[in-house]
């Protein structure tokens, strides 16, 4: 499942906006979707599935099962991260007996009553606090006026929030100013963080990375720097494409590879938050199905026909000296249809221009965050 979330991931980033700093949590857009997937059925079912990189429709169950336990393991450690997902159910519409069971024992899920049809706005305004509460206020408003309405039958939403230390802390004195060239003939000054420590690092085909472990947990961040400066067009540090200095994704490969070295880091600190409709990117990775009146989740229910309106998500990540915060929030709105020393000496690792930063399981891969940064002074 963590791998089919990194692939998935891979094209998530492929399809969203190719300039500018992002964030983007695949494991909340992808839960999301599977919690969908377990009452979508034929044609429709198996767009979603293919989309979410599932052999089929019947991986949806265990893999909700399996990140569910996956993140349950990630929690134990020194650090808050949070994982609730939520159905609201437009009270009086009744679900199908397989599908609220499938619920329970895929992921635990907490089903709720609205009342969409005549207070809808009221609804909205209760699932965004929610969102806020479990994200520490960092996702607020993930739904906007007018998303949900009165033909609205259920709003699914998965949330991750991270709050983790550095095991190893840049020492805030060392942070300095420091340039940064988000692209050709553009130079900023951000405060730049600096340590020196063993880590595991790569340097690969067209790209430095090192991972920076999280305290008594097995969670790191992954940061991926091309070589040379920032290049403009698709194929550069900001694009998509598989370039000199394109971004290797996705990750499972470039993990297997990272090794213990001395590393001098130097880092910007960095603020992201990002926010979009995914409606036309998930329909253009395979399933748009879902989102037509042909749309056939008569696996929810066989009172009403149902469609995805739309799939939204914001996300929001922190880095600084001490450690990470990071949230996140996917929200699928349902319609009727109609440290030590190393002898050798350090390698240098200065991220000065756009980069590629993901939080992940190193054991599984499972991508909790991913995005990019071409100028942390932009916010």
């Amino acid at each position: 499942m963590a791998s089919s979330d990194d692939a998935f991931g891979a094209d998530l980033y492929g399809q969203l906006p190719a300039d500018g700093n992002l964030v983007f949590s695949p494991a909340s857009i992808a839960t999301a979707l599977r919690l969908v997937l377990l009452g979508a059925r034929g044609e429709t079912a198996a767009q979603v599935a293919a989309a979410l990189h599932l052999p089929s429709p019947d991986g949806a169950g265990p893999g909700l099962q399996a990140v569910s336990a996956l993140l349950r393991d990630l929690a134990a450690g020194e650090l808050t991260l949070r994982a609730p997902n939520t159905v609201w159910v437009q009270s009086g519409l009744p679900l199908e007996p397989g599908f609220t069971a499938a619920l329970a024992a895929a992921a635990a899920v907490a089903l709720r009553d609205a009342d969409f049809r005549r207070a809808a706005d009221q609804a909205r305004q209760e699932i965004n606090q929610f969102i806020a509460e479990q994200t520490e206020g960092k996702i607020s408003d993930l739904l906007s006026p007018g998303v949900i309405g009165p033909d609205t039958g259920l709003v699914l939403a998965s949330a991750v929030y991270l709050k983790a230390a550095w095991a190893r802390p840049f020492p805030p004195g060392a942070t300095q100013d420091a340039p940064f060239l988000p692209d050709p003939g553009t130079q900023v000054t951000v405060p730049t963080m600096r340590v020196q420590a063993r880590l595991r690092y790569l340097h690969g085909d067209g790209f430095q990375a090192v991972e920076l472990p999280y305290a008594g947990a097995r969670l790191g961040m992954v940061i991926v720097l091309p070589d040379g400066p920032p290049a403009a067009g698709p194929g550069g540090p900001a694009g998509h494409g598989p370039g000199p200095a394109g971004h290797p994704l996705p990750l499972g490969g470039l993990l297997a590879g990272l090794a213990p070295r001395q590393v001098s880091l130097a880092l910007p600190r960095f603020r992201v938050t990002s926010g979009f409709g995914l409606r036309p990117v998930l329909a253009a990775l395979g399933m748009p199905l879902a989102f037509s009146a042909a749309a056939d989740f008569s696996g929810i229910t066989a009172a009403q026909r149902l469609r995805i309106d739309e799939v939204v998500h914001k996300a929001y990540i922190d880095v600084n000296e001490e450690g990470t915060e990071a949230a996140a929030a996917t929200a699928v709105v349902m319609t009727a249809s109609a440290r030590f020393m190393d002898p050798e000496p350090p390698v240098d690792m200065v991220v000065d221009r756009p980069f590629l930063f993901a939080i992940t399981d190193p054991q599984t891969g499972l991508p909790l965050f991913l995005g990019r940064v071409t100028d942390p002074a932009a916010g």
